[in-house]
């Protein structure tokens, strides 16, 4: 039967090589989403014949333990090993972050099924060449403040992120968060797990970008790269100057995306007005939904 166990910092270098077999382009299946978002999500772990499934609590669908689609050689094998945990337990076989090519899947393993989607998670992906040169008329709004960016702050530098700027840049975060001055638990928790991710960067292993205007940090952005995508994990940026944010935008995407990378996933606007207007502003190629699947016909 299957062993879960939570994740912590420590399983990092062993999980990372699970994340390849994705195929689907969504942000769930990093070591950034995976592990920022660990203790929020209460995510635990089982290994499977050189496959994994997480196991986590579904805050947006009644706190409902979920599994993951497994990631691995042994898909289908991983499923049933999923049913016989739950009826051992006796819960439901519930999935989550289930996108369309998983849908067809669990749907051949299931006779009985009801499926949720939930637009606040979906993922916007674009095109990566979009990103990094802005061009065309629909990109002018992004231009324009760029193009004020430049000639208001001549002086700026973008610059990557190594271990000896990393103090700077949590200086930076830490002062720009209080002053947003903002008390929820979503809040505490991106914080939290950010400063997190920079303290243990090189164990991490993201890519990281900031941006300076007279030498001092105004925003900063983390990602990774896994396949053929750029995955922006967190974007930060002082709005008392006007285009920062367009600025560590582009800049990030100009400087991380080689020939090899196709796609460039800015995750989900869970629910946040301003968020979703700002990614839908980028005009994303494709918004990828993701689905609770759930056996059975029962009331969750």
């Amino acid at each position: 039967m299957l062993e879960f166990a939570k994740i912590a910092l420590a399983d990092i270098n062993n999980i990372r090589p699970y994340f390849t077999y994705s195929k689907n382009m969504i942000c769930d299946n990093t070591v950034g989403s995976a592990f920022m978002w660990r203790d929020y999500f209460e995510v635990e772990y089982a290994e499977h014949n050189e496959t994994i499934i997480f196991k986590a609590a579904v805050k947006y669908h009644n706190n409902v333990t979920a599994f993951s689609p497994p990631l691995g050689k042994d898909f289908l094998g991983s499923i049933d090993r999923i049913v016989e945990y739950c009826h051992h337990y006796g819960i439901q076989a519930v999935f989550f972050n289930a996108t369309e090519e998983d849908l067809k899947l669990l749907r051949s393993s299931f006779k009985k099924f009801q499926v949720f989607k939930y637009d606040a998670w979906s993922d916007y992906l674009y095109k990566a060449g979009d990103l990094t040169t802005l061009a065309g008329r629909k990109f002018s709004g992004q231009r324009n403040h760029i193009n004020y960016f430049m000639k208001n702050y001549c002086n700026y530098s973008f610059e990557e992120i190594t271990k000896d700027n990393v103090p700077e840049v949590i200086g930076f975060y830490n002062g720009l968060s209080s002053r947003l001055n903002k008390n929820d638990n979503v809040f505490t928790e991106e914080h939290s797990r950010t400063v997190e991710a920079l303290e243990n960067f090189e164990l991490y292993g993201l890519l990281g970008g900031l941006l300076r205007v007279n030498d001092s940090i105004i925003a900063f952005s983390l990602g990774e790269i896994v396949n053929n995508v750029l995955f922006i994990h967190v974007e930060k940026a002082d709005l008392q100057f006007r285009g920062a944010y367009q600025v560590i935008n582009n800049q990030f995407a100009k400087h991380f995306c080689s020939e090899d990378i196709d796609f460039i996933n800015r995750e989900e606007d869970v629910g946040d007005e301003g968020l979703r207007i700002s990614k839908k502003s980028y005009h994303p190629c494709r918004i990828i939904d993701k689905y609770i699947f759930v056996s059975g016909y029962k009331e969750i």
